[in-house]
């Protein structure tokens, strides 16, 4: 078994989260803050932080729902550190859409301003996916 600081090879990334190869490579090209280290001959090198942060990105799209402009615009600028020491910066795993709802009015205070814009954002995801059909 191999040290916490050594570094994986994209096979080794993909059997243990069970993710493709090419599902990886093609979010080296979604988000900025996913960039493993290449060596000659292209081959690539995740480290352990790189994994990390791999399993965030495929719990947000595949858990949570959303979609991958909604993480890049979670990400923001973000470096791969604040990312995962702010992980769920979004939802806080609390999920605010499922908090208890005394009334409109009630529910609509207690939600700061961010999380409108974040819900607004997604709302209108949602609807151009569903007039896309």
């Amino acid at each position: 078994m191999k040290e916490e600081t050594a570094y994986h090879t994209i096979s080794e990334v993909s059997k243990k989260l069970n993710l493709p190869t090419h599902v990886l490579r093609f979010w080296e090209s979604k988000f900025k803050q996913l960039s493993p280290m290449k060596l000659s001959g292209k081959r690539r090198y995740y480290r352990e932080i790189d994994v990390q942060l791999i399993g965030y990105i495929k719990n947000l799209l595949h858990e949570d729902c959303i979609s991958i402009k909604g993480v890049q615009k979670i990400f923001g600028n973000q470096t791969i550190n604040q990312i995962l020491k702010s992980k769920d910066p979004i939802l806080k795993k609390k999920n605010v859409l499922a908090e208890k709802k005394t009334s409109d009015k009630t529910s609509s205070t207690n939600l700061n301003n961010e999380n409108k814009k974040i819900l607004k954002e997604l709302l209108s995801d949602l609807r151009n996916i569903k007039n896309s059909f």
